[in-house]
């Protein structure tokens, strides 16, 4: 009767050290990291081994940590790539995209198919000139502001009318200034060219009334240049680079340079009204006569604004600062 409790006792003894050596292996296991799970066991199993943690009791139960589901991200799909926009067959765009492929392949090949299809192309295009030519001088013949014949006369019947009354307004501005500028010559006594020009400047000085000086660089004179003045500094004043040098003179103090080298009697005369035009020395009337050429231009303030993304609202703008200067 007395071995029973002691088999008990050490059975129950037994036990508890088997439960404390699971223990202890199990903690040696997830130490050494065998197990690929490892660190999910370590937040799932207790911690400490079974006889360190008898104050849970024989009858414990650990609630297994509430497991987070996370939901997969959207996939956005990739957006497909625009496709280029295809150019419309026989437009302008096709045209300079495709002749030289066309043209290319003909030589490269030259089969009846290719040389039809490059000739073909080539057809299109040069139609679609003409027909942009024929529409262009049907809204240019409509429209006086895009007509150059009205500023400038082509035609063989108008234009010697115009060219005469160019060369007219041309005297008239040469005889008014004439009254209030002179026209100063340099000239060097071994220059040949100074010669010549000497008889040109006599010419025009004649014709509209100037008043001449002719100034030596090296203080000798000519036949042709009897009369002369030694230069006093006025050469290196004006940058002058080469004789002849002709220089229109408005006192007190305007000095041009209208020619440098030699000129025509026509060209002289036209170098004058230009330098006069652009120093103002012409009265607004004479101006705008001898500025023919100029007529119906647009200055450059004109160009300045106006312009805008409909086309309709800018051409409104540029006809309605057209209007009177024709």
């Amino acid at each position: 009767m007395s071995l029973k409790p002691r088999l008990f006792g050490s059975t129950l003894a037994i036990a508890l050290l088997l439960i404390a050596q699971l223990g202890y292996a199990s903690d040696v296991q997830i130490e050494g990291g065998v197990d690929d799970n490892a660190e999910q066991s370590l937040d799932e199993a207790p911690v400490g081994r079974f006889i360190e943690r008898k104050g849970e009791g024989w009858y414990w139960y650990q609630d297994p940590k509430e497991k987070i589901s996370r939901k997969p991200l959207p996939v956005t799909p990739a957006k497909a790539e625009a496709q280029p926009k295809k150019d419309e067959p026989f437009s302008v765009a096709w045209l300079r995209k495709n002749l030289p492929i066309f043209r290319e392949r003909a030589i490269d090949s030259p089969t009846q198919e290719n040389i039809e299809a490059y000739m073909y192309a080539q057809r299109v295009a040069m139609d679609k000139s003409q027909n942009f030519a024929e529409a262009t001088q049907r809204v240019v013949y409509a429209d006086p502001f895009l007509d150059e014949n009205n500023r400038v006369p082509m035609s063989s019947f108008a234009k010697p009318a115009f060219l005469l009354s160019v060369e007219k307004s041309g005297n008239a501005a040469l005889n008014e200034l004439a009254k209030t500028g002179g026209l100063w010559m340099f000239f060097d006594s071994k220059c040949d060219y100074c010669k010549v020009q000497a008889h040109i400047l006599n010419r025009v000085a004649k014709k509209h009334g100037f008043l001449t000086k002719f100034i030596s660089l090296d203080g000798k004179g000519t036949p042709e240049i009897p009369e002369f003045v030694k230069d006093n500094g006025h050469a290196a004043m004006l940058n002058m680079r080469v004789t002849p040098t002709t220089v229109l003179v408005v006192p007190p103090k305007t000095y041009l340079i209208v020619s440098q080298g030699m000129m025509a009697e026509t060209q002289l005369e036209e170098r004058i009204l230009v330098a006069a035009e652009s120093q103002n020395l012409l009265s607004p009337e004479l101006a705008a006569k001898v500025a023919q050429y100029t007529r119906g231009v647009l200055k450059t303030d004109d160009m300045k604004n106006g312009a805008g993304e409909d086309p309709a609202i800018w051409v409104k703008t540029l006809k309605d600062r057209l209007n009177g200067r024709y």
